[in-house]
């Protein structure tokens, strides 16, 4: 797998720091699954040195590909303000996938911040696939700025629900604690259909997550995120412990693992804190 060339047609900016960037020329990603990233570096010299993972958003037919960030230092700074035209080059697609939507199951979304864009890409799937009755998302953020692309979202055809640590949108308080609620909604209503999680957010969200399914005894898969510097496993930058051997590796094992792989060596009081995703 080499780098390809492509070019940004749009950048949209969202508020509160996130924009999507639509790429052209991405004919190499067609294909891409749900939790499936890039590494991707734009044409800024030699600083910042390395490329950025991100995980992609959404990605078309005609060699069209979306991506939504949120600047946190100087490469998404540069990513921000990169015009129309701009040449990038890309690595990808790399990493595993979430599960496939199934009409046998009910998948729960779980989003969190900038870790949105695979949980979209599977709501999206859903929605193609005509199983948007069995996709819900659940969304959560410190403010209402941290909630972007609701319109997408509900044109998807999916449940959705909100949660903002300060109540401006949504329940008041952390989108696990909507999770617990639906949890107990479904219990209470005693409900045939399966359920399944798949979460992408903060590592603390991520681990609290995987506790609730755990207590629950619903299978859960996880996207991680951890610095890496190559995406196809040779710098070994992003290792994790895992329960079936000392380490996995988030690019070339990941970003999606089931929740009991990687939460083996995870304390309650756990205060690991990550951006969430590929990103």
């Amino acid at each position: 797998m080499r780098y390809f060339d492509a070019r940004v047609i749009e950048n949209r900016s969202l508020g509160g720091g996130y924009f999507v960037l639509r790429l052209g020329g991405c004919e190499p990603l067609a294909g891409s699954r749900p939790g499936q990233f890039i590494m991707l570096r734009g044409d800024w010299g030699r600083d910042p040195l390395l490329p950025r993972p991100l995980s992609l958003l959404s990605v078309a037919h005609e060699g069209r590909a979306d991506l939504l960030a949120k600047v946190v230092g100087k490469g998404t700074a540069l990513m921000e303000r990169s015009p129309p035209g701009s040449r990038v080059s890309v690595l990808g697609p790399l990493g595993n996938s979430f599960p496939a939507p199934s009409a046998d199951v009910t998948d729960l979304l779980v989003a969190g911040g900038v870790g949105l864009p695979p949980l979209f890409m599977q709501a999206e799937s859903a929605a193609h696939l005509g199983l948007a009755n069995g996709s819900e998302m659940l969304y959560g953020g410190r403010t209402s700025r941290d909630l972007v692309l609701l319109g997408e979202i509900r044109g998807f055809g999916i449940a959705l629900r909100l949660a903002t640590e300060d109540g401006s949108l949504g329940r008041r308080g952390r989108v696990t604690d909507e999770l617990e609620a639906r949890l107990d909604r479904g219990r209470a209503a005693a409900s045939a259909q399966p359920l399944r999680i798949m979460a992408c957010g903060p590592r603390q969200m991520l681990w609290a997550v995987g506790r609730i399914a755990q207590s629950h005894g619903i299978d859960c898969y996880l996207s991680l995120e951890e610095q890496m510097a190559c995406g196809i496993g040779v710098c070994l930058g992003c290792a994790v412990a895992a329960q079936t051997r000392p380490y996995r590796y988030v690019c070339k094992d990941g970003p999606v693992f089931p929740a009991s792989e990687v939460m083996a060596h995870v304390s309650v009081a756990s205060t690991s804190q990550s951006r969430g995703g590929a990103q």
